[in-house]
């Protein structure tokens, strides 16, 4: 293996490390659920988090609500209103907020529901409604340019017994920026960043390891 052949293998992990980042700068546009990963028959906080892609603000969310989840509490926005819709059967279909986001910003809602007692997944198909008319469904799949935010039901992932007695639920945590409580902790964003420091690491390694190498064989 030549020079030129080693220092090309050497840029394969680099290259793959900032396609994670661009992939990940990308998904950070569409509307987002949190967490992604919740328990069995558990109580948990989530959160939809709506960006604003246009330069005309959000004023309207309509968040479908899937089968085997039940909402029962619901945080108020200010300068928002909230509309609850519910099925035949007194069950909550989907949930509607109505307000205004300023073009540059983001809308942020809460609230507490129980998950279902069997493992499987959650789609979030959403809609949302701009200041302009312009209206983005986001009901795709993952791969696709409008997808639905997806949570991952598991009886393996731990309790967040969000609202019980007793309950394991995280501590709030504060973003230094923003001076926001974050009731999740941040745990989806640390995991995220643990794991794009390992590739980062892994990566440099390789590489010097590669380059070290070529020079090794240059000297023969």
């Amino acid at each position: 293996m030549d020079k030129n052949q080693l220092r090309r293998l050497a840029l394969v992990p680099v290259l793959a490390v900032v396609a994670f980042f661009s992939a990940t700068t990308a998904a950070g546009a569409h509307i987002q659920v949190t967490p992604s990963f919740v328990a069995t028959a558990d109580p948990v906080l989530f959160t939809v988090l709506v960006p604003g892609e246009t330069s005309s603000g959000t004023v309207r969310v309509e968040l479908k609500i899937p089968p085997g989840l039940y909402p029962f509490s619901y945080e108020d926005v200010p300068g928002w209103k909230r509309q609850v819709i519910t099925k035949a059967n007194g069950l909550t279909d989907r949930v509607v907020w109505t307000g205004q986001a300023a073009p540059d910003g983001f809308a942020r809602f809460s609230f507490l529901a129980g998950t279902p007692e069997k493992d499987g997944e959650l789609r979030w198909a959403a809609i949302q409604t701009y200041a302009d008319g312009k209206v983005v469904n986001w009901i795709g799949p993952p791969e696709s340019e409008n997808p639905a935010a997806i949570t991952e039901v598991s009886s393996m992932a731990p309790k967040q017994n969000a609202g019980g007695e007793g309950g394991t639920a995280p501590a709030a945590t504060t973003d230094p920026e923003t001076g926001d409580e974050d009731p999740a902790g941040g745990s989806g964003s640390d995991t995220l960043t643990t794991v794009v420091a390992s590739l980062g690491l892994a990566a440099g390694l390789l590489a010097l390891g590669l380059v070290l190498l070529g020079r090794r064989q240059d000297r023969r």
